[in-house]
């Protein structure tokens, strides 16, 4: 071996070694964010209200970060399913969670195996909508109005069957409000989201649904569906004659429902900031609004720091209600 050879070879190993090696913790720091496609876990279905309102989301959002989001559908567990795996991936921003009151709020509150704390475990990107759950009925349903339905099942106690996209969501917890305050006996069908009820509802195996009115607007608009009332007194822009069950005297505690866009707690603030930042323009476009609301969606601007705020007051009512109404007993 030349003295040549000697220089040229330790040097080719050096460069060859750096190559090889994987980046430090620095590089990655310095990585601009995003360098590459962002996976987008929505905690429902397709075809709910999730799934509609993340999907429109994410294609707003991919502009304004001008990088790929790739939405994919984990439901299960009333969304606590996506939200707990959720926790098991890198906190580098490359992975977000669209969920909603019910994975993020109602679930942790009601079921057992739910061991998450949401304001500690997840940092909020984006209050993506809110919207009241109503009570819909097949097009040809005998049910003209809700007094309709609630005096059927007062004459049939245990036999009209209702889905919710699962057990604990906000559905369920207005639904045993209704139960409750009307005094009637309703079997409840879960259901993983509004994508998997709908079609059971216009196959005739179920006497009505109780969620987000985005989930059944598209084919009560098509005539197939109808709802009798919206739980509270929010009422919705596209179904201006769907009376509130505030106006129909049918009092109770009943719950808006929402979705909204996480990370992980220990996301780099970088990320975050880029994120948050994103956010706020598409909240607060146009044309993200114009979208959310022809999906019966109402749009407003809410800061992490009041998101948070809205997740804690939300968890104190729910503790509130299940422990007023005996909902926790009901639930677990």
């Amino acid at each position: 071996m030349t003295r040549l050879h000697k220089r040229i070879l330790p040097a080719l190993a050096w460069v060859v070694g750096i190559a090889l090696c994987p980046p430090t913790t620095h590089t990655l720091a310095q990585e601009k964010y995003p360098s590459r496609p962002i996976e987008m876990v929505i905690a429902f279905p397709a075809g709910g209200f999730a799934d509609v309102t993340g999907r429109i989301f994410a294609e707003e959002l991919s502009k304004v970060l001008n990088a790929p989001i790739a939405p994919i559908n984990k439901g299960g567990a009333t969304g606590s399913l996506a939200a707990t795996a959720m926790l098991g991936s890198p906190k580098d921003g490359y992975s977000m969670l669209v969920n909603t009151l019910g994975g993020m709020v109602l679930a942790p509150v009601t079921l057992k195996d739910v061991k998450y704390d949401t304001n500690k475990d997840f940092y909020p990107v984006a209050f993506i909508t809110s919207a009241p759950d109503g009570l819909t009925v097949g097009a040809e349903s005998p049910y003209k109005t809700l007094h309709d339905l609630i005096d059927a099942a007062k004459k049939n106690p245990s036999k009209l069957s209702y889905a919710t996209a699962g057990t604990g969501v906000g559905g369920h917890f207005n639904s045993l409000i209704l139960s409750q305050v009307t005094s009637i006996k309703i079997k409840h069908v879960p259901y993983k989201g509004g994508g998997e009820y709908v079609p059971a509802l216009l196959g005739g195996h179920l006497d009505f649904v109780i969620g987000t009115a985005i989930a059944t607007l598209p084919q009560e608009s098509a005539g197939k569906l109808r709802t009798l009332a919206l739980m509270g007194g929010n009422k919705m822009k596209e179904l201006p004659t769907v009376p509130t069950t505030v106006e129909l005297g049918i009092k109770g505690d009943y719950m808006d429902s929402w979705a909204g866009a996480f990370v992980t707690a220990g996301t780099p603030k970088p990320v975050i900031d880029t994120l948050t930042s994103a956010a706020e323009k598409v909240i607060k476009s146009k044309e993200f609004g114009a979208r959310i609301e022809k999906t019966g969606g109402v749009v407003k601007y809410i800061s992490p720091a009041e998101f948070r705020s809205i997740i804690e007051r939300d968890k104190n009512t729910a503790l509130e209600i299940a422990k007023k109404e005996g909902l926790l007993q009901a639930l677990k």
